[in-house]
């Protein structure tokens, strides 16, 4: 039996209710800064008297809208600041005080700049404060901090079964993930997540202790008072801790209300980096990220901020690049942080293994919303518009099975859709509609309690879970690549970090397991915060590229900071409707092209069709960001840069694997055969050997994901190239469950 405090859901609505304010109250000034109490979110006047600038120039702070008079306020022991940090002050370079073990920094420059507030930016933030002493600025695009991605997550967070008899234990959670990842994981990033989950969920989520640093988040428990644990697809144990089903919300809600409220947190809200700054080293000539270039969204005011701690891009992934996807639309999912990246010339790996997730709710005309895996790992299955159970016939576990399995079993039954002609298809789910998702058989009582949120949802809709299959269809979900870091979250560029869904860790290899997201965010962010405070004899942690980038800010170069692209552009100048009519345009036609060429399935014809109009799409966007900049520009710049690098990496990967399913050409095939021979020899970590060559007497022509009905100008099927389609589908699905058992 599973219980959620009234108390907590209280604390919840009331914490909305403060954010709602904060937003309200920002419409009607100029502020950037989210001001904070220790109750929570709230809005007025500026505390400067409680809060530093993590350094902020008084030309910056202006340029943000941050109220700022006198010198930042002295910075000391507070709420359980770690007596170390409090003693040794904020940076090493800081003189202690004797009488109040405080300090004031002597270098303005001298912070880590994070960005984004979800799940992994917060986790960096509070570390890096906490533990270590540094301050910290905090950028997020929306009005408040939990208008990010972390929010949405309707799941759950990987924890630990205690009980033996579970088999649950990190060696028992690595080999899920391995699994769920088709062999294509990064064995040292598994086992970091897999020691060190647990532990980052008890210090940073379930913080009881009286007046706590971090956050306590009132996850559901039983009647015991046990944490409740739930199983998921691909899960060999119950491990998975929750909050109904708006994990999410809770975790967000409580660790950015512990952010915000830390004295060494300087939270500023609705700021939009452009660009990273990276100038080179005078004397060693590398090339060294030292800040950002920031717009607020609103004002349209610009700044650079310089961080000698370095920058953590931490905004998130791309799946919101898609025309159909489960993320939030706005500006979290539209790839900024790989975009950044790419800009900047750091690396990125594996960007074509993009998840999708394979039960989103399919209803004609509204965006596409997500249908939790929880609901499959408490028993619901899947039916076509027949009622037949179809999983099993693509996997031996059946809808437990990785979500690349299932999603591309959801998408094949969907390509009978055409034909179906079914009733029930008709009246819930489209013309036609053949995937859908069942668990009417378990209690009303219990999965209106379980779910609420769904519920709420569905009944909108005049849809009920306890009744009748629900139409879905797979949607753009995660991204599994992203900027390449190592196991202290370090990219290929001297002081840029990266963590989250932003970060390709290797953790989730071709395909994610269920639940992995937001313990990853807890566990990398926190290994940032680690390596950018390590002060230890034996390990010189961030300290080389703090050096490196104070002698590059201290050279004189800080004056060359202002974005060239935006020099005589004056201050809330450049945005018109024109320009924001021109984005949203473009950024449509971008979504369709990645929906129809870059989907699930993808062929190299498509690819090349889709790289061509994005390099179109690219140099458009790229002209109306210098022509009006603004955060509707700035978005379709980053979504532009994002799905280059998606469609790049799919067209160079001719194996198909994970997530990433290509139909090739018969001379492609035989390649294909090739590198995935020269992977499974390189790659000591794959669990079998590659077995999905292609039948090449197929007709591969690019099929939409999803029944024909779902959009005007679609390329429908012909029944011959559903059937060999679906065929080929549920062959690859059998021969890669054989490559990951």
């Amino acid at each position: 039996m599973l219980t959620t405090s009234r108390l907590s859901l209280e604390a919840s609505a009331s914490l909305r209710r403060r954010l709602s304010d904060v937003a309200a109250a920002s419409a009607a000034r100029p502020l950037l800064s989210t001001e904070v109490d220790s109750s929570g979110i709230t809005p007025g006047t500026p505390r400067r008297t409680q809060r530093n600038f993590g350094g902020l120039s008084s030309r910056a702070a202006r340029g943000l809208g941050v109220e700022r008079s006198g010198p930042p306020p002295v910075l000391g022991r507070r709420r359980g600041l770690s007596a170390s940090a409090a003693a040794t002050g904020p940076s090493s370079s800081s003189s202690s005080s004797s009488s109040s073990s405080s300090a004031i920094p002597s270098d303005p420059h001298d912070r880590l700049l994070v960005v984004g507030s979800g799940v992994a930016g917060c986790s960096a933030a509070l570390i890096a404060a906490e533990r270590y002493g540094v301050p910290v600025t905090l950028l997020f695009a929306g009005s408040v901090p939990t208008d990010c991605n972390s929010y949405w997550a309707q799941g759950g967070i990987i924890y630990r079964n205690p009980d033996p008899s579970s088999g649950d234990g990190p060696e028992s959670l690595s080999a899920d993930v391995h699994r769920a990842g088709a062999g294509l994981c990064v064995d040292e990033a598994v086992r970091k997540v897999a020691r060190e989950g647990p532990d980052r969920v008890k210090e940073l989520l379930l913080d009881d202790s009286p007046d706590g640093p971090f956050a306590n988040v009132p996850f559901d428990r039983e009647d015991c008072g046990s944490l409740s644990l739930c199983l998921e697809a691909s899960h060999s144990a119950p491990r998975i801790i929750h909050w109904a089903d708006h994990t999410g919300k809770a975790i967000t809600e409580g660790i950015t209300r512990a952010a915000v409220n830390h004295p060494l947190v300087t939270p500023v809200a609705e700021a939009v980096v452009t660009d990273l700054a990276v100038e080179v080293h005078p004397t060693t000539g590398e090339r060294v990220c030292v800040g950002a270039h920031v717009m607020n969204r609103r004002t349209l005011s610009r700044t650079s901020l310089a961080a000698s701690r370095g920058v953590v891009l931490a905004s998130g992934g791309l799946g919101g690049i898609y025309e159909h996807s489960t993320n939030p639309a706005g500006f979290n999912a539209l790839g900024s942080s790989a975009a950044l990246a790419r800009r900047a010339g750091a690396r990125n790996e594996d960007l074509e293994y993009v998840q999708f997730h394979p039960t989103s709710l399919y209803i004609p005309g509204e965006a596409r919303f997500l249908l939790t895996e929880a609901l499959r790992g408490e028993g619901a299955i899947l039916r076509d518009a027949g009622g037949r159970a179809f999983a099993r016939d693509y996997h031996p576990d059946g809808e437990l099975a990785p979500r690349d399995v299932v999603a591309r079993a959801v998408f094949a039954e969907s390509q009978k859709s055409a034909s179906s002609g079914a009733d029930d298809g008709e009246e819930e789910g489209g013309e036609g509609h053949n995937t859908f998702l069942d668990i009417s058989h378990r209690d009303s009582d219990w999965l209106r309690g379980r779910f609420p949120s769904i519920d709420a949802h569905l009944s909108r809709r005049r849809l009920d879970i306890t009744r009748r299959p629900l139409p879905v269809i797979p949607a753009a979900h995660y991204t599994c690549g992203g900027i390449s870091t190592d196991s202290h979250g370090r990219t290929t560029l001297r002081g840029l970090y990266a963590a989250g869904e932003a970060a390709r860790t290797g953790l989730h290899g071709g395909n994610r397991l269920a639940s992995t997201s937001l313990l990853e965010g807890l566990v990398y962010g926190a290994a940032v915060a680690d390596f950018v405070g390590a002060r230890g004899d034996d390990d010189d942690g961030g300290r080389e590229a703090a050096e490196l980038a104070r002698d590059v800010l201290h050279s004189g170069r800080a004056d060359l900071l202002l974005d060239e692209t935006l020099a005589g552009v004056p201050d809330g100048g450049g945005a018109s409707a024109r320009a924001v009519s021109d984005a949203a345009r473009l950024l449509n036609r971008l979504k369709r092209t990645m929906w129809d060429d870059v989907g699930l399935v993808r062929t190299p014809r498509g690819l090349d069709r889709a790289l061509d109009r994005l390099a179109e799409i690219g140099a458009e966007a790229e002209e109306l960001f210098r022509e009006a900049p603004c955060a509707e520009t700035s978005g379709l710049r980053d979504a532009a840069e994002a799905g280059a690098g998606v469609a790049g990496a799919a067209r160079e990967n001719r194996v198909s694997r994970g997530a990433h399913t290509i139909l090739l050409d018969e001379e492609d095939t035989a390649a294909a055969a090739e590198d995935s021979d020269d992977d499974d020899e390189e790659e000591v970590k794959d669990q079998g050997d590659d077995d999905d060559d292609v039948d090449s007497a197929a007709e591969h022509r690019h099929l939409p994901l999803g029944p024909p009905t779902a959009g005007p100008n679609r390329a429908t099927s012909t029944s011959t190239t559903t059937r060999t389609t679906t065929s080929l589908l549920r062959r690859q699905c059998h021969s890669l469950s054989c490559c990951v058992q």
